[in-house]
């Protein structure tokens, strides 16, 4: 049985026994003992106040319903509340209508469900209830994509993302028992199409796919994909935002399973402490993603982290190190050279970028040459705008010594 809000539960049982509000506290008075205030009802039932663990067994004695029933169903008002809660993403109010809309109607809206042919083909077609081999497929197909981003320029990936979503979105309406798994997908390659559409500079759709992905999320009861998202936009705002975006996406990844997850936010905020000059917060944020990270399993948790491995966590510790100029920065730049393996990803760029500039900041030009045409060479090769970000931000700092003049060169010709 699907899960659903204690208010929801509530309403439909006592709607179910043909009892109006009043009648209902009546009828719990009778197990209760003494006067209930229907108003209690009203509140239990809006979800304005969320029952205690008190009130259970009152719930199943004069609702009829069992007592694993009300603990899931408060646990998932709880949840709901919880990510109700959470700081709105990079502040934008012309997109307030995404928010607005449905999950379904907003999902749409961001593919161009109503305006392309293969989207007006797919949700014309009456395929009937979607089943469980269907739901795992599409499942996979999101998993599949972020697996793609590591090395895909982001302009062919963004098509493949649209034409997904676009088979989600015209099967959730008859998804059934599988609508919440499907949404949890959707918001996942959403939040994935909102971070494809950044790096292509479109910032306007990536707003939409990023607050489309968190309603999904809020509609899924899902803390995971609003972390994914909060993680994702804290890139585009200043660093005290960030940090407030990159504290709540922490409380949505607690518990097992969720230990990349947690490894990857907790490093990103030392990033963005780092940037601000808050040395003890940065390396307290530090000593969190790595305890965090030795629970870790990127291939065996969310799609989404299995880019996240010993190399990227160092090279957000050398990044965070660099800012700060740290004591230990050229021996954590050494070792996460170390990790690094020899696949052309996104990722290897990140790292090597974040290396280069490590070895710029302690002094080391030679070496940061070295590891920056390294970083140059895979950046040509996936195309990623964050690796060009990096190189040119590396070319700003090098000095005028005669390799690290042609180095700069070799950028500015390279990138343009």
């Amino acid at each position: 049985m699907e899960i659903q809000a204690i208010g929801e539960l509530l309403l439909r049982c006592r709607k179910n026994a043909g009892r109006s509000r009043p009648e209902q506290a009546k009828h719990v008075e009778t197990f209760f003992g003494k006067w209930f205030d229907p108003e209690r009802i009203k509140r239990w039932e809006t979800g304005k106040r969320i029952p205690t663990s008190t009130d259970f067994q009152l719930i199943v004695d004069a609702y009829g319903i069992s007592l694993e029933e009300v603990q899931a169903a408060v646990a998932y008002s709880r949840r709901a509340r919880r990510l109700d809660q959470m700081p709105d993403l990079v502040e934008e109010p012309e997109e307030d209508e995404v928010e607005r809309r449905t999950f379904i109607s907003g999902l749409a809206l961001v593919t161009g469900l109503a305006a392309e042919p293969w989207g007006r083909l797919a949700a014309a077609l009456d395929g009937g209830p979607v089943d469980k081999t269907t739901t795992a497929r599409l499942v996979e197909n999101t998993a599949e994509m972020f697996t793609a981003e590591e090395h895909m320029p982001a302009r062919l990936l963004a098509a493949r993302l649209s034409t997904h979503l676009d088979t989600i979105t015209s099967l959730l309406p008859n998804a059934g028992a599988h609508q919440r798994e499907l949404m949890i997908a959707a918001g996942e390659a959403a939040a994935l199409a909102g971070w494809v559409h950044w790096d292509l500079g479109d910032h306007r759709t990536a707003m939409k796919y990023y607050n489309t992905a968190a309603l999904a999320g809020r509609r899924a009861g899902h803390g995971a994909v609003n972390a994914l998202v909060l993680g994702y936009t804290s890139y585009g705002v200043g660093p005290d935002k960030a940090r407030q975006m990159l504290t709540a996406a922490q409380e949505q990844v607690r518990g097992p399973g969720y230990a990349t997850a947690r490894a990857w936010l907790c490093a990103r905020e030392a990033e963005e402490a780092a940037a601000v000059g808050d040395q003890e917060a940065a390396v307290r944020a530090l000593d969190r993603a790595a305890t965090a990270f030795d629970y870790a399993n990127p291939a065996g948790e969310q799609a989404w982290v299995a880019f996240f491995g010993p190399a990227r966590l160092g090279s957000m510790r050398v990044a965070a190190y660099a800012k700060l100029r740290h004591r230990e920065l050229t021996q954590a730049a050494d070792d996460t050279l170390a990790d690094l393996g020899s696949a052309d990803t996104k990722m290897r760029v990140a790292v090597l970028g974040d290396v280069a500039s490590g070895y710029l900041v302690a002094g080391s030009v030679d070496q940061a040459v070295e590891v920056g045409r390294r970083a140059l060479a895979a950046t040509l090769e996936t195309e990623t705008t964050m690796g060009k970000l990096r190189l040119n931000a590396l070319a700003d700092q090098l000095p005028e010594q005669r390799e690290a003049r042609t180095f700069r060169e070799e950028i500015r010709g390279a990138l343009g």
